[in-house]
């Protein structure tokens, strides 16, 4: 038993339970030659283990991963922005439109439906034709949906479709970003990268009230869809040019490396670096181009019929990790939209009265400033965690390594949610500390959540995400019909007081993931009906 992890019956190798990997090579571990190491770290263990395939993403250069990483990042941040682009402009949409508020709502509401959609969609796109045919679709998606949207003006029907595309297209980034990076980097290598997305959803999230009330207020409302058109333009051309094809089938070297290890020392765990040289010496992979990955198809991934693909991710409604992932997502990721709807009716209203411009910048920059912080305390500090406790675990990873930092969002998010509601002052400062607070604990529970589903998931983690992300959406969907209410009904001090002891409840179920996580693990590789 590991720091309290308890280790399942009747296993006889910690790692033959699925996530869990060697990670750190020890004193008192027998060091395996078969294994490949990070380049100056012959301590640290690379996991997954790359093939020799130079058109292994694993493989690719620095250059190219980052490439890759960073046009993905540049799509995330658009997906962010796109979600509350017109909540600064409710009246004014509402007067022009003639419709009445609740209606107006329901522009966000669609959209936060069809994240869920799109995240159950593309998910299987991804599995069945490749990462990058879904990447294209989706920028593509987004770039025609904005300028649908701008080009809509008084047509509320148009609009509202325009905004259920970009939900789907904002699906994609949802859960196939994640994924990616678990096809382009190590498991020492996650933790900053997920880390780095989130702080891309949610201070896109954060800047889109921020840079739509300024174009609102110097031009008119369309004119926040017609600048994230061409935004969107750029990304699909980055897409286009730097997201390569990044699904590899790694089985059959590995199975050969297996083979061929058996060969070379049948009896013994001890296998010199001259029996490795002379195995894998054979191991050739298949003559391929540098830049096939790029084309705008590379075939079907899967000869698994596209309905069973699609259905996948809801079998994962039976894995423990999976149902805690998705309490969990639920509430940490639907407080942003939860206390942004608010903002509105707290800040045009005495003591603060702030005008719409006022009202964008405050809901964007303190929450931008919250998550910065609560990247960069967990992104780095969740690999160093992770490389930290697998070195002192005799060299053993376990995912549930990565709900430590969930305790930032028992710290910080309730302190956000706490001191916003029982704070009396009437100066906009103290809500705004609070704010930034809150988003600190925020940040660091969506790290934690999606990293751990993503370690703990392996090649099932793009479609447990999107059972995740759908059932989350569909929660916020329903709940974008009464958060108005409910916030007039009991006012700020109840309201947020409410949300604080929701993120208590929350976090209390770290425990029990944490205790029994490695358990559900094996016990959901052994029952699941996929």
């Amino acid at each position: 038993m590991a720091f309290g992890i308890l280790e399942p019956r009747n296993v006889a190798n910690p790692v033959d339970v699925p996530g869990t990997a060697t990670l750190e090579e020890t004193r008192n571990n027998d060091s395996d030659p078969f294994v490949k190491h990070a380049p100056g770290r012959p301590d640290l263990i690379l996991v997954p283990t790359p093939s020799d395939d130079p058109c292994d993403p694993l493989n690719f250069s620095r250059a190219r991963k980052e490439a890759a990483y960073l046009a993905l990042l540049g799509g995330t941040v658009l997906a962010g922005t796109c979600g509350p682009l017109v909540a600064p402009a409710f009246v004014q949409l509402a007067s022009e439109l003639d419709r009445p508020l609740s209606q107006i709502s329901q522009l966000n509401g669609s959209l936060v439906l069809t994240i869920g959609v799109g995240s159950a969609v593309f998910a299987p796109i991804q599995r069945k034709w490749g990462t990058r045919p879904s990447f294209l679709i989706a920028a593509l998606f987004a770039f025609v949906s904005q300028i649908w949207a701008g080009a809509s003006k008084t047509n509320y029907p148009s609009l509202l479709a325009a905004r259920a595309v970009q939900g789907l297209a904002m699906g994609c980034y949802f859960n196939n970003v994640p994924a990616a990076v678990d096809s382009l980097f190590f498991v020492h290598e996650r933790g900053l990268r997920i880390s780095l997305w989130n702080a891309c959803l949610v201070g896109g999230i954060n800047l889109g009230p921020v840079i739509s009330a300024q174009i609102i207020q110097a031009q008119d409302w369309t004119y926040a869809f017609w600048w994230q058109s061409l935004a969107n333009g750029i990304v699909l051309l980055a897409t286009v040019a730097f997201v390569p094809e990044l699904i590899y089938d790694r089985s059959p070297y590995n199975a050969e490396v297996a083979r061929r290890r058996e060969l070379a020392c049948p009896t013994s765990d001890k296998v010199s670096t001259e029996d490795k040289d002379a195995v894998l010496a054979s191991v050739v992979a298949a003559p391929a181009s540098k830049w096939s990955a790029y084309r705008l198809y590379t075939g079907v991934k899967t000869d698994e019929p596209f309905w069973r693909i699609a259905i996948r991710p809801f079998f994962y409604v039976t894995s423990p990790v999976v149902i805690w992932a998705t309490l969990t997502f639920s509430v940490c990721f639907n407080l942003l939209p939860l206390a942004a709807t608010v903002y509105s009716q707290i800040f045009s209203a005495p003591p603060y009265s702030l005008k719409v411009g006022s009202i964008g910048i405050l809901s964007g920059i303190p929450p931008l400033i919250g998550t910065i912080i609560g990247t960069v305390l967990s992104g780095p500090g969740s690999d160093w965690i992770a490389k930290a406790m697998a070195k002192r675990n005799n060299g053993i990873y376990e995912p549930e390594f990565r709900l430590i930092t969930m305790s930032l969002f028992l710290v910080f998010g309730g302190m956000g949610f706490y001191g916003w509601g029982l704070q009396t002052s009437e100066s906009w400062i103290v809500p705004a500390v609070f704010i930034a607070i809150l988003h600190v604990g925020v940040s660091a529970a969506t790290i934690s959540c999606v990293g751990y589903v993503t370690d703990a998931m392996r090649e099932g983690a793009g479609d447990a995400l999107a059972l995740v992300v759908l059932i989350k959406s569909c929660i916020m969907f329903g709940l974008t019909f009464m958060i108005n209410d409910w916030y007039a009904t009991r006012g700020p001090r109840q309201f947020f007081v409410s949300l604080g002891s929701l993120v208590v409840a929350t976090s209390a179920l770290v425990v029990p993931a944490w205790i029994f996580g490695k358990r559900a693990r094996l016990w959901f590789s052994q029952h699941n009906l996929l």
